[in-house]
């Protein structure tokens, strides 16, 4: 169905242009996203609305391409996570979704000690790539967590998923955010990833109720 313009989303326009163009010297001196993000918050131009316009206005004005900006400073922030998790502690979680069921599982190679259960609303999944990638980001969480009880500055995950949509890019915001460096290992036999199963089962386990001190501690081969 296309989305009909209303006389809101042609203020928004205005706004967003309106904002850009007397704002030309200032903005035009900025040279990250955050810089420019900030300042559109100060200035009441942080809904999704108008920012998303805000961009556009950024780039057919000034030929400032905002979300280029981010991603070479995400990058920038990974690469150097990699040099700081080159000697952390790797633990290694399985994940998996299921859009039929609206459910996810991450768990250890043996399917033991999961998190399971129904999808959040905040998850926003609306088919089976978007399953799979929620419950990437739940992996990473978890690992993060694990990370702050270790009060480790970052540890490494390997995820293993069954999925080719879930890639270490799809997954860079969070990884970045809960300071842990991702590798995905991606196998297409369902019998290699046990989350596949945990998270068909009835009702739902908590992340609270996952040993972190095991999971740290299989990653140093300890019991």
């Amino acid at each position: 169905m296309t989305r009909k313009k209303t006389s809101n989303d042609a203020a928004d326009w205005d706004t967003a242009q309106a904002a850009v163009r007397n704002n030309r010297e200032v903005l035009g001196s900025m040279t990250s996203h955050t810089e420019l993000f900030t300042w559109a918050t100060d200035n009441g131009i942080d809904n999704a609305s108008l920012f998303t316009k805000f961009k556009t206005e950024l780039r057919k004005q000034l030929h400032i391409d905002y979300d280029e900006l981010r991603q070479k400073a995400f990058d920038a922030r990974t690469a150097e996570l990699a040099e700081q998790a080159a000697d952390a502690p790797q633990v290694t979680l399985y994940a998996a979704g299921d859009s039929e069921v609206d459910s996810f599982a991450v768990c250890n190679e043996d399917g033991e000690d999961p998190w399971y259960g129904t999808f959040h609303d905040n998850d926003r999944v609306t088919d089976q790539d978007g399953a799979d990638l929620a419950a990437a980001r739940k992996a990473i969480y978890l690992a993060g967590k694990a990370r702050d009880q270790e009060d480790l500055e970052v540890i490494r995950l390997r995820l293993v998923v069954s999925n080719h949509r879930v890639t270490a890019e799809a997954v860079q915001r969070d990884s970045l955010r809960h300071k842990v460096f991702v590798t995905i290992e991606v196998v297409d036999n369902g019998e290699d990833n046990p989350a596949l199963e945990v998270c068909r089962l009835p009702g739902f386990r908590t992340w609270r109720e996952v040993s972190l001190t095991d999971l740290v501690a299989a990653a140093s081969g300890a019991r």
